[in-house]
């Protein structure tokens, strides 16, 4: 796997995550979807002395609590229907090596609960079994949510937070450290174009990548630079082959402005109905026409709508029931 750090603000994190890298520490990396959180995870792993032990990882929001647990904890043959054999779970297939549990934040308080007991003990016990097995394994977990804000909300567990925060690092926007744009961009081009002559990247071109804000950071440029790699012609980057959508991810600025558009014409109509005052129905109203936007631009995709609003699974369903939304 390649990895580019060239802005300073990136360089400074490699280091620091190389130096950390060789204490036996849990790891907390929090930032933006698609800055490149597993890609630090994985250096982390690589630079460790456990680099050539395993490396294993799950997303804890992409399945329910039953599943995660499963995953996690393994199973005995016969411990529910359709456990027709032994099944290690993910904290003993990475033992020797790293565990990386990524949208840490979105893991059920009662899986929160059992987890910590497994990192203070080091000890678990499959679904179904009696027999306590021992586990060696070192634990990168990842977030774009704030656990300060989920503690005080109790959906996180401060004791947990504390235990896998050993060392906590922010991963920054794509935009905070434009200079790594321009050589990931000739990278991916690269890596994806079908033939090995490089890529020219023309200075005008430069510039309209640069001036982007890449909402969805990394991600969204690996996958801008996939597609330019079809649909641009020859081995010459221009503006007119950069796609106005850029990628297709829709911008924070144009879900402002649609949420913006529709507050507006909702508080001028209430107030020219009077009845005021209007604030104690402001606020709901707010965070309904809000989702409501995000669900749109999503198709009603409620994971990437909670990413988009910046916030995890739960915390969207939630909101749902509170607002009286479900039926959207």
């Amino acid at each position: 796997q390649t990895f580019v750090f060239a802005d300073p603000v990136s360089q400074k994190l490699l280091a620091l995550a190389q130096s950390v890298a060789q204490a036996e520490v849990t790891a907390l990396l929090t930032g933006p979807t698609g800055a490149g959180k597993e890609v630090l995870a994985r250096i982390l792993h690589e630079a460790s002395p456990r680099r050539g032990g395993p490396v294993v990882g799950l997303n804890c929001a992409a399945m329910p609590e039953s599943m995660i647990e499963d995953m996690l904890f393994g199973h005995e043959k016969g411990a529910f229907t359709g456990a027709l054999r032994d099944h290690q779970g993910l904290f003993e297939q990475a033992c020797g090596g790293t565990l990386f549990l990524d949208e840490i934040g979105e893991m059920p308080v009662r899986l929160q609960a059992k987890l910590l007991r497994v990192l203070q003990e080091r000890q678990l016990t499959r679904l179904g079994g009696q027999q306590m097995i021992s586990v060696d394994f070192r634990l990168v977990a990842a977030t774009n949510r704030d656990l300060k804000a989920a503690i005080d909300a109790r959906e996180f567990r401060e004791d947990l937070y504390f235990r896998i925060s050993t060392f906590a690092s922010r991963l920054p926007r794509l935009a905070e450290r434009p200079l790594d744009i321009l050589p990931l961009a000739q990278l991916m081009l690269q890596m994806h174009g079908a033939s090995r002559h490089p890529w020219i990247i023309t200075p005008q071109a430069q510039a309209q990548l640069l001036a982007h804000d890449w909402p969805g950071n990394v991600r969204q440029l690996v996958n801008t630079c996939r597609r330019l790699t079809v649909s641009a012609p020859g081995r010459e980057l221009k503006v007119a082959d950069i796609p106005t959508d850029l990628g297709g991810s829709t911008t924070a600025t144009s879900l402002q402005e649609e949420w913006s558009r529709q507050l507006t014409s909702w508080a001028d109509k209430r107030l020219a109905e009077g009845g005021l005052p209007l604030l104690e129905e402001a606020l709901p109203e707010f965070e309904r026409t809000l989702i409501r936007c995000a669900l749109r631009k999503t198709e009603g995709g409620r994971q990437e709508a909670a990413k988009l609003l910046g916030w995890g699974r739960n915390t969207l369903t939630r909101k749902l029931k509170e607002l009286d939304m479900d039926d959207e």
